[in-house]
């Protein structure tokens, strides 16, 4: 199940897998199953055309991708979003890369520890748009 309250404990939740914190103003959706939430998205920094997102996930769904698509592109109106991981989380970039992102810069100690690299997505990009519902 997609859910988008209570925003906050989603954001506590993704916050805590990526070692940040969120504060308002912010949204959020996740992916719930067992009564638990398995991957969530956290929405903030919006500037009209483009949003920032955060991702944390123990598996993520095309269901997910999907709605946190429509969501940026539709509810926000956004033509892209914004991604930052750590240097050193791999698997992270994979992920952002199978979404459609491109790697676009370094932010050097950006998470104190580690750099962070970031990522945009275009909507026209997006490989689980509206357009591939069957994919």
């Amino acid at each position: 199940m997609i859910v988008s309250e209570p925003r906050e404990d989603i954001a506590a939740w993704v916050g805590g897998k990526i070692g940040v914190a969120f504060h308002p103003p912010f949204t959020a959706i996740a992916q719930v199953q067992g009564g638990r939430i398995i991957a969530g998205y956290v929405f903030n920094v919006w500037t009209e055309h483009d949003v920032e997102v955060s991702l944390a996930a123990d598996r993520l769904s095309k269901t997910l991708m999907r709605a946190a698509f429509r969501y940026v592109v539709d509810q926000l109106g956004c033509r892209r979003a914004t991604f930052r991981t750590r240097a050193d989380n791999v698997p992270a970039q994979r992920a952002l890369e199978r979404l459609g992102a491109r790697l676009e810069g370094r932010q050097r100690n950006y998470f104190g520890d580690c750099d962070a690299l970031l990522y945009g997505i275009l909507k026209e990009d997006f490989p689980y748009g509206l357009n591939t519902e069957g994919a």
